[in-house]
């Protein structure tokens, strides 16, 4: 039908214009000067250094250690341009999507759709956020799913690779780096405002060759759960001085995508229910910020369409996400167990995510 037809033809000429973006690209890469410092070319992009301390704590191999960030400016941050982080932060009894006043934002947000309804409620964006040529992408649902370790369970829908594969065509590799050897040792550099520690560590990400070429990203991503039942996933691109980080069986470095801030925090609602906000500035290199946007908008849709189905599951004798939430603890269970190799919930299928 014709609706079919223009669908076909807007995802051409988007695949067209990415090409020949990525062609120009490398051209100009070819008679890029060698004094050119290596931080302006599109295989270096690295972290914000505003976000990191020189604090770092011991991984769970291989002697490595992890750079821990600046907590407080990295979450004064996710919660002025996030509302549902800002409520996980501050509130006993968060009301969720329903309590936002979006007239109380600190930016100026391009509302670029809004229907309460549907499971997509609300997509904003601000362009080239910071300066960075990317604009910053804020998307909003509402899920039914199991209470039970909804922080974790959501996370491994971006940071595992058999369900981020289920949603994602590009994704390639999707794996654990590093953790935390004892998360304690985080929440001594943390304090008690941002919540319980419940993952830290570095994850890597690979995509496969499509209308671009293969990117990867390196990450420290956490997620901290908080009493009135509120949790936040969290991430940032690592530095360049972390570059040792990167994973022994991958030599070969591909162009680098960053995500420059990234959140996705979830708010209960009810017993059963919750609100999700998903808050993401990621950038493609290669890719310009206008036709970036639409993209990432699509893929984490993508992501919430997919998480709808798999939430339910969990309430489903068989289920897929039953079944996994039978291999965790309860929360409870959790929180009052000392970390060890046998309880800590950072289990070897575990990947710390690297958004979308």
């Amino acid at each position: 039908n014709i609706a079919m037809l223009l669908l076909i033809l807007s995802i051409a000429l988007l695949a067209r214009a990415a090409a020949i973006h990525e062609v120009g690209t490398r051209q100009r890469q070819l008679y890029t000067s060698s004094f050119v410092p290596r931080r302006h070319h599109v295989i270096a992009a690295f972290g914000n250094p505003k976000y990191y301390s020189d604090k770092f704590v011991r991984a769970d191999r291989d002697g490595a250690q992890l750079k821990v960030p600046k907590f407080d400016v990295f979450f004064d941050e996710l919660q002025k341009v996030s509302p549902l982080v800002k409520q996980a932060l501050h509130e006993e009894n968060p009301g969720g999507i329903a309590a936002i006043d979006d007239a109380a934002d600190v930016y100026t947000w391009k509302h670029m759709e809004h229907h309460p309804n549907r499971l997509i409620s609300q997509v904003d964006k601000i362009d080239n956020f910071q300066d960075h040529g990317v604009p910053l992408i804020r998307v909003r649902s509402s899920l039914r799913g199991p209470s039970k370790q909804k922080g974790i369970y959501f996370s491994e829908l971006i940071s595992t690779t058999e369900l981020r594969q289920k949603w994602d065509a590009t994704n390639k590799i999707v794996e654990t780096i590093y953790n935390a050897a004892d998360l304690d040792d985080v929440k001594k550099f943390q304090g008690d405002e941002y919540g319980e520690p419940v993952m830290f560590g570095v994850g890597y990400v690979k995509t496969k060759q499509s209308v671009v070429s293969p990117r990867e990203q390196m990450t420290l991503c956490g997620v901290q759960n908080f009493p009135s039942g509120a949790s936040i996933v969290w991430g940032v691109e690592l530095e360049e001085d972390q570059d040792h980080l990167f994973p022994k069986d991958q030599p070969k470095r591909m162009p680098r995508s960053t995500s420059h801030l990234f959140a996705m925090t979830l708010i209960p609602t009810g017993q059963e229910t919750y609100d999700v906000e998903y808050v993401l500035q990621l950038d493609v290199g290669g890719l310009p910020g206008w036709l970036l946007g639409p993209v990432v908008t699509e893929t984490v849709k993508k992501m919430f369409r997919f998480a709808e189905k798999y939430c339910e599951s969990g309430f489903e004798e068989g289920g897929e996400l039953a079944k996994r939430l039978a291999t965790l603890p309860d929360d409870k269970e959790e929180e009052s167990s000392p970390q060890s190799d046998q309880t800590c919930v950072l289990d070897e299928k575990r990947a710390l995510l690297m958004p979308p």
